[in-house]
């Protein structure tokens, strides 16, 4: 069954939150197709290369063994190469899964992964991380500020709250100590400035 809007509005959902879900769904769709696209490419030069190692043994001409040695290495390579980013692409949707069912805003998860180290997270048998339980609470305490909670009181327009705009902070400002050598930001307002505006780390 398609995830349409006529089905999300059959579900009793608002509108604020069908409209979140169709953003993310297309996001997801729109990522598959590119990783499908990628794929099929990879797959075309993967043939391309058994084609030619093939036409090597079959004709072997001078120096044919350098050449298909040097061939087949580049192949492996490649191979490699492919699955390791294959791999990659499962922990980011395993982790990018986690991040949804933390209830984190949804517009802010494309700039949580963009500067999240997945390098160490490993999947095991059944496409799983292992300590789901212990990365889950803490994409919780890490990402607080971007949890969205049901039937949160939203905040008196009257009283705002006082805080820093991101746009007009620098890398100085995020590292800033004071007198007794304290950072002047607590962790979770850092994370909260490099998710809302990436950008100043080059600043």
């Amino acid at each position: 069954m398609a995830l349409t809007r006529k089905f999300l509005e059959a579900m009793g959902l608002e509108d604020a939150k069908i409209s979140a879900i169709i953003e993310e769904h297309d996001k997801t769709v729109t990522g598959l197709k590119e990783v499908r696209d990628q794929y099929k490419a990879e797959a075309e030069k993967n043939a391309e290369a058994q084609k030619k190692l093939s036409e090597m043994q079959a004709n072997p001409g001078e120096d044919w063994e350098s050449k298909y040695n040097t061939l087949l290495q580049t192949f492996n390579e490649f191979k490699a190469e492919t699955a390791n980013r294959e791999k990659a692409e499962k922990v980011k949707a395993a982790y990018t899964q986690l991040l949804r069912d933390a209830n984190v805003d949804p517009k802010r998860i494309d700039a949580i992964l963009k500067i999240t180290d997945l390098g160490d997270k490993k999947l095991n048998a059944e496409g799983r991380f292992d300590d789901a339980e212990q990365l889950t609470e803490g994409i919780k305490n890490e990402w607080a500020a971007f949890i969205q909670a049901s039937g949160t009181k939203g905040t008196d327009v009257e009283t705002p709250p006082q805080t820093r705009n991101s746009s007009t902070l620098t890398r100085a400002d995020l590292y800033a100590k004071d007198e007794h050598g304290r950072y002047k930001m607590s962790t979770a307002e850092r994370q909260k400035a490099l998710v809302e505006n990436p950008d100043i780390m080059r600043t």
